[in-house]
């Protein structure tokens, strides 16, 4: 009984916070909070298509780290960056000395179609350095 009387108690006082309607209202205000400011990094600008062709593997990693999608051939290797609206395409082919280099570059729409190389390439290489400042 006295289990009973201690259950009722409790929940009268809980209802007593109820305002009336049943609409439960509190003493406490919200309070936005907000994410300490962080400047963004400043970057590099991005090279120029024409200073891509005849990097080797290491020299396009740099400007761009890992491609997303790699694709290997006798002699030759294509790969696959995705940009801000665009996919960029590099093709490499071994040189004389067996060394895979750049040779030509290629940009697409992501609904396909060409699209310029230089823009494409500075969205590739902006996303790879803000994703190595972990930004």
């Amino acid at each position: 009984m006295v289990r009973v009387l201690a259950i009722l108690a409790m929940g009268a006082a809980l209802a007593s916070c109820a305002g009336p309607g049943g609409n439960f209202s509190s003493s406490l205000s919200p309070q936005t909070v907000s994410a300490p400011g962080r400047t963004p990094p400043a970057l590099n600008p991005a090279p120029r298509a024409d200073s891509l062709i005849g990097l080797d593997a290491y020299g396009l990693r740099e400007a761009f780290g890992s491609p997303e999608f790699q694709r290997n051939e006798a002699h030759a290797e294509i790969w696959r960056y995705a940009g801000d609206g665009c996919t960029l395409f590099v093709y490499l082919y071994e040189d004389e000395s067996d060394t895979l280099r750049t040779s030509f570059i290629e940009a697409r729409a992501e609904a396909g179609g060409e699209l310029p190389v230089d823009p494409c390439i500075a969205g590739v290489n902006r996303a790879h350095q803000l994703s190595s400042y972990r930004y």
